[in-house]
């Protein structure tokens, strides 16, 4: 994924993305499917207004930082050019610097606001916490929640087994209850061992881990050299991850490095016990 750094936080001024190519310009026809998937209502009822766009340009790319706090428009994409948007402006904003998978757009929020609490025609994963902020990719449709629970991969005691397909990860959104669990209520799981069928992979995860407050130890499967069944962490604060999460040791200290998300972190390969 091509990956364009466009928003910078400067304490104590504005920094707006550079424009795209094209324009963009309300249309009530567009507006008029801005209920679609939301909670019922009228658009205006659910603060939202449809937005047609010509080239590359989108409806949020002026977001802004104000003493690096994230302030501009959440849309969520109905097609390649057309939008539903708040019509306030949010704490959140349109981060092009965040890597997203296929068909999926970041936005950054302060603390832990997330996107569909202010529009809710748009779908987002579970978010990845940063000092003051965290980063969400979302869509206009709904994400596939791509894993599934197995209790027959014989997973130690107090670990939940889940399937998925190559590329996928078990996620907060997996556990299908309500929007805030993707942030608040995490499924730390095991490095990935391949799965009878070379389509899918098998994790073995706690469920779920609750984040406490100021924590800022984050699952991270790709650290370097963490075979699998250890769990991986990207630490973005000062504790470790047996502080965040009491069942967790971690036998090596740290490494300074970069998470699987793009942020300088400390590497931790822990053991469940």
């Amino acid at each position: 994924m091509k990956v364009l750094v466009l928003l910078v936080a400067v304490a104590g001024a504005c920094v707006s993305t550079p424009a795209s190519t094209g324009t963009c310009a309300r249309d009530p026809i567009v507006e008029a499917t801005c209920t679609a998937g939301a909670d019922g209502g009228t658009p205006a009822a659910l603060g939202l207004v449809g937005y047609s766009c010509t080239g590359s340009a989108r409806p949020d790319e002026s977001a802004a930082y104000v003493q690096g706090v994230p302030q501009g428009i959440i849309c969520a994409n109905q097609s390649a050019q057309t939008y539903c948007c708040t019509a306030d402006t949010t704490p959140c904003a349109y981060d092009l610097a965040a890597v997203c998978d296929p068909g999926t757009y970041a936005y950054e929020c302060l603390d832990i606001n997330r996107p569909e609490s202010y529009n809710p025609a748009i779908h987002c994963g579970q978010g990845v916490k940063g000092s003051r902020t965290v980063d969400f990719c979302c869509s206009g449709s709904p994400l596939p929640t791509g894993c599934g629970e197995n209790d027959g991969l014989g997973c130690s005691g107090g670990l939940i087994g889940w399937t998925c397909p190559m590329g996928a990860i078990p996620k907060g959104q997996d556990l299908l209850a309500n929007k805030s669990r993707a942030d608040q209520y995490y499924l730390l799981c095991a490095i990935g061992t391949p799965a009878p069928n070379p389509k899918y992979v098998n994790y073995c995860c706690y469920p779920p881990a609750v984040v406490p407050p100021g924590g800022s130890c984050v699952e991270d499967l790709q650290v370097p050299g963490c075979a699998a069944g250890r769990f991986g962490f990207a630490c973005y604060g000062p504790e470790n991850p047996e502080a965040d999460y009491p069942p967790m040791r971690c036998p090596d200290p740290g490494q300074p490095g970069i998470s699987s998300s793009g942020y300088a972190a400390t590497i931790y390969c822990c053991d469940f016990e």
